[in-house]
This record gives structure tokens, sequence and C-alpha cells, in this order.
């Protein structure tokens, strides 16, 4: 059970950069990435359970925790208070404790990052902008959705200067995009799951590849609203070619592969045949499957090992 499980986790992260994911349906392809993160997460939990329960149960553990550190090295271990339990009950919960800091920090990054967001917009806004947004300064071209709960849509003062009226509608609605679908959500989830998985190599480009989706699905939201492709395009040339880092850079119109965004704008049709995107639709929704499978089976697979060879550690003595 153990190695189909690992399998299942390992083709679940690895078969996104096997799939031409580039022109497909966006929010498929986010779902995949996304998965491929949640995966990495259960990688490292089902890790740290393994090392929790099967671990003691084997004979080299057994071993590293009979030794009488005391007796073999008296002077480092009265000076470190060395136990060979001690050192055991360390070894064992040193992974889970690992990946609980890092989540619980990723958790508290965001609240601060949702009341940062929030001091900044009442610090900066300058007054209600087109379409209910809220007019920030700058001479940057920047449009952004910016909060986790109430969200709003940020437009700089540049952005109001330099765009012409179908460019900054076609702006503004990208934005309305990312909010009326909740990508804010994903995203948390995603960082979450990215906290845990950190230690499984690809963490940090599954992230970047979700967000360039996003930012596709969020193009197509726009488009939906009788936009004109090179009226959005034009506003992402504007906003891509603003440069510098602003405070709002993560969420701006500008994020993702701009250079890819805008060839799929301007040439819908032109990055190959479309024709295998019901095959990327159902393999989102096969990997959903799976990973609420695989989520069902590590905690179960991980207390079967230890089962095996007793579950628990074995105390001994020192003998004087």
């Amino acid at each position: 059970m153990t190695l189909w499980l690992l399998a299942l986790i390992a083709a679940g992260i690895t078969l996104p950069y096997a799939l031409r994911l580039n022109r497909s349906n966006p929010m498929a392809a986010a779902t995949i990435w996304t998965v491929a993160l949640a995966l990495r997460a259960l990688l490292v939990i089902f890790a740290a359970l393994y090392v929790a329960f099967f671990l003691p149960g084997t004979e080299v553990f057994t071993q590293l925790t009979h030794w009488c550190w005391h007796t073999a090295v008296p002077v480092l271990a009265s000076h470190l208070g060395l136990d060979g339990h001690y050192v055991g009950d360390a070894a064992t919960i040193l992974p889970g404790l690992v990946a609980m800091v890092s989540l619980v920090s990723v958790t508290v990054g965001v609240v601060r990052g949702t009341r940062a967001i929030r001091r900044l917009l009442a610090r900066e806004s300058l007054g209600p902008g087109p379409s209910d947004s809220v007019i920030v300064g700058g001479h940057e071209v920047m449009l952004a959705a910016a909060g986790l709960a109430r969200p709003q849509v940020v437009v700089s003062a540049g952005a109001l200067l330099e765009l012409d009226d179908d460019e900054l509608a076609a702006g503004l609605d990208h934005e309305r995009g990312h909010i009326a679908r909740r990508h804010r959500f994903l995203l948390v989830f995603a960082e979450l799951c990215r906290s845990v998985g950190r230690a499984v190599p690809g963490s940090r480009h599954a992230i970047r590849e979700l967000g360039f989706h996003l930012e596709r699905d969020a193009d197509r939201w726009a488009l939906r609203q009788s936009h004109h492709p090179h009226a959005l395009a034009g506003a992402i040339c504007k906003a891509a070619g603003a440069g510098g880092e602003t405070t709002w850079a993560r969420a701006s119109l500008s994020g993702g592969s701009a250079s890819d965004r805008l060839g799929e704008l301007i040439e819908p049709d032109g990055g190959g045949p479309t024709h295998w995107s019901w095959l990327v639709n159902v393999t989102a929704v096969v990997m959903v499957g799976l990973t609420l499978l695989a989520a069902a089976l590590v905690p179960s697979t991980a207390l079967a090992e230890s089962q095996q060879l007793g579950g628990t550690v074995s105390h001994y003595h020192c003998d004087h």
C-alpha cells in the first residue's frame, strides 16, 4: 500500500510538467497545479507520520535510543543532558514540527498581509475611482485586486492618465474577474500547501504557474464582458512596461508571464491545436479525486505500517 500511495503522489506532482497547459482551460490548468502543490504537502505529511509511527518500531531506532549516552560519553552527556529516549523522541517529532511551524508562519503572514493592505488602502486612497474602484497615488500604470475578505479593485493615478477608455475598462474588468472567480482563496490554499511541502522541489515553480493561469482566467473573464482583446492587451503592455517594483506588484494586471498572455490575446489560435483541451479538463477532475483519495489514505497507511512493527518505542534501562 505504501509504495502504491507514494507512486500516486509522485505521479500527481510530476504530471503537470508533462502536459501542455498554456492554451488549455485556465481554471483546469490552475486546478492541476494546485493539486500538485497539495500533493507535495501530503508527501511531507506522510513522511512526518511515517517517521513518527513507523521509525520507532525499527531495529535501528531501537539501538539508537537504547544507547546509554551517559555511559558512552559521560562528559558530553553531563553537559548536554543527553538521553537516548529524549533523542529518539526529538527525532520522531522534528519533521512534523518543522512542517507545522512553516504552516503557522505562512498563516500569520497571510493575516498580517491582509491587514497591511487594508491599512495601506486607508492611507494611500485618493478617493473612489471608475467602476467602484479605489484610486491610489503613483505615476506607474497599475491596476490590482487587493484584499481577502472584502477585496477591492485598486487603480493608480498613472493608469487613469496613461490608459485610454477601452484599455482602462478592460483592465478594471480583468481585476474584477479575479474577485468574481475567487482566485484569492485558491492562492491562499496554494501558499499554505507550499508552506508545508516546501521541502519537495518545484514548489516555487508550481506557484508561479498557478499565478499565470489565474491571470489567464481573469483575462478570459474580462473578454466575456465584451471587451476587445487588443484593448486588454494594450492595458497589459502599459502595465508591464511601467517598470519598478510597487507595493501591489504581485496582484497587478501585469502579473504572470505577460508575453504569453499577450500572445494568447492577440493570436488566440496561434498556440497550436487545442482539441486536446478536454483531456486537460478530465485530468484536472481525476487529479482532484486522486488527491482526496491520497489525503484519506495517508494517515491510515502510516498507522498500518507502524502496527506491522509493533508501533511503539521500546524503552530500555541502562545497566550500570
